[in-house]
This record gives C-alpha cells, sequence and structure tokens, in this order.
C-alpha cells in the first residue's frame, strides 16, 4: 500500500502557512489588540454588531483608527464583515484565512 500524499497550498513557492504567519507578525500592534478585544465579543457562526465608538473606548484609540484596524482585519482575512450601510457593521471571525476555494489534497 502506498501512504497517502499530501500537497502544502503555496503562493510563489512559500507554503500558504508560512505566509500567514509572517502576516500575523507584521500586523500594527493596535489591529493584534483588536483582535485581543473581538475574539472576546464575536464567534465564528454569527455575524455580531461592532461600534467603532465602543470598540475605541474599549482600547483606548481614536474611532478613525478603530475604524481603520477593522478594515485592515477585514481586507487580511483576519474577519468577516456582513454587508452593512449603517454606521454600525457585523464582523464575525473565520474559520480559516485560507484565500483559495481549492480544497487540501
Amino acid at each position: 500500500m502506498s501512504a497517502p500524499h499530501c500537497t502544502l497550498i503555496t503562493a510563489g513557492g512559500v507554503p500558504r502557512v508560512v505566509e500567514q504567519a509572517l502576516d500575523d507578525v507584521q500586523l500594527p500592534p493596535v489591529a493584534r489588540l483588536m483582535m485581543w478585544h473581538l475574539a472576546k465579543r464575536l464567534d465564528l457562526f454569527e455575524y455580531r454588531e461592532v461600534k467603532n465608538a465602543s470598540i475605541a473606548a474599549e482600547m483606548r484609540v481614536k474611532e478613525t483608527t478603530a475604524g481603520q484596524m477593522l478594515a485592515l482585519l477585514v481586507s487580511r482575512g483576519y474577519l468577516d464583515q456582513k454587508n452593512s450601510d449603517r454606521r454600525t457593521r457585523a464582523f464575525r471571525l473565520l474559520w480559516s484565512r485560507r484565500q483559495s476555494k481549492a480544497l487540501a489534497a
């Protein structure tokens, strides 16, 4: 019998896991602090509303900074945002930061 073969998902020759780990290190300190605070508020299943003023007051940063860090975390795949035009936006944590729809072999 032959052993099952596992292939790494790569981007430009670098395994995606390594790329994401390096991205975690390069996040601004405010974004890392925000993830620490949001981990207590959000879950993986349902979207929960997050007000910029509330999270900014909890973190003791400006509302604009909180909004920028939320946008950064969404763009880098840490959070999933529900489309909303209101001032209060809804987010949830993601199971995985994998960007491609391909399944691992």
